[in-house]
């Protein structure tokens, strides 16, 4: 016996000395050298979104551990939600696709035939501003006021689908006043419905404060627009002659439109898919803050007209937590009044 236990010891021994040394986890900044990171948003090139995520591109790598290439990719469709479901099924779960987010809890409680995510498992970086839309009427449209558009008859807005803010402001706006407007649906991106405009094909949209001046700030210089209807919490500065769609709805109606107003944050969210492993979630909700705080992109985004008015992550869940508890009750009246049920 003392012989075998003579013999087992060198061999032991040599086991320890040639086994592989323990894996060690890879680092964020190690994982992001040398990769590239997409910012995927659900609309087309040329307006409001495009800006924004391209100037986001240019400034956030040097606030990631590793400095990625960052570069911006177009899954236009429903509203958001073709790049939604993308980025939460089957994008790699990894955190190199970020989602630009459209007003996605929405669309997952009021049209969720097409949804294949949950907005509650996002994992939210932030948003970087609450979009502000206002109803923008070329100068030839038949009718040029709220109270011209209860009574004139002809008007065609523009919209991206029935999914999108686009098309839900116009519908909350037209049963709010009782107004006779027609909608039509399959512009893919804000600069379409701007050429539609140029173009004769609509006489408006819901267009994003900065999908005119940031693109075309000189349509406001000649009047060559006139904004009628804001769909914010509360007039904007810069909009102070022009009404909120809570001011315009009657008292009844006020509730709906405030639900869809609540979601106007997500519009200018960033988020991750919900398998992305948790020290790159902190790293990014950490650059994505550094981001908001960065003077070079502060200036940059104010050079190109760009509105910055930051919510955090924690901040951001709350609201989506907010949306998706809605009562069925309300979601039912918010539906007929964007025109989903009669």
């Amino acid at each position: 016996m003392p012989h075998a236990s003579r013999a087992g010891i060198p061999a032991i021994a040599l086991l320890l000395v040639s086994a592989p040394a323990p894996v060690q986890a890879q680092s964020v900044e190690e994982f992001y050298k040398g990769k590239t990171v997409s910012i995927l948003m659900g609309t087309g090139p040329g307006a409001s979104y495009d800006l924004y995520g391209r100037t986001i591109a240019e400034h956030i790598s040097r606030h990631i551990p590793g400095n990625p290439t960052i570069i911006v990719e177009h899954m236009p469709g429903a509203g958001g939600v073709i790049a939604a479901n993308h980025i939460y099924n089957t994008a790699p779960q990894d955190g190199t696709k970020v989602l630009l987010s459209h007003a996605i809890p929405l669309s997952e409680k009021l049209e969720p035939a097409g949804v294949r995510f949950q907005s509650a498992k996002f994992q939210w970086l932030g948003a970087y501003d609450a979009i502000v839309q206002a109803l923008t009427i070329w100068h030839t449209a038949p009718a040029q006021t709220i109270e011209e558009l209860k009574t004139k008859p002809g008007v065609v807005l523009g919209a991206f689908s029935t999914t999108h803010l686009s098309y839900q402001w116009a519908s909350l706006l037209k049963d709010a006043i009782g107004a006779d407007y027609k909608i039509v649906t399959g512009y893919r991106s804000g600069n379409d419905c701007n050429l539609a405009m140029e173009r004769g094909e609509i006489h408006g949209w819901t267009a994003s404060w900065e999908s005119i001046t940031g693109t075309r700030p000189q349509w406001l210089v000649d009047k060559k627009v006139k904004m009628l209807a804001q769909f914010t919490t509360e007039r904007k500065p810069y909009l102070k002659d022009v009404p909120t769609l809570v001011e315009l709805a009657p008292q009844e109606k006020k509730d709906v439109a405030e639900f869809v107003i609540s979601g106007t944050p997500f519009a200018r969210g960033l988020a991750l898919g919900p398998g992305v492993a948790a020290d790159r979630v902190a790293a990014l909700r950490k650059a994505f803050d550094a981001l908001m705080q960065d003077k070079a992109f502060l200036a940059d985004a104010e050079k190109r007209k760009l509105s910055i008015d930051p919510y955090d992550a924690a901040k951001v869940q709350s609201m989506v937590n907010k949306i998706v508890a809605a009562s069925p009750e309300l979601v039912t009246r918010v539906k007929k009044a964007i025109g989903q049920v009669n």
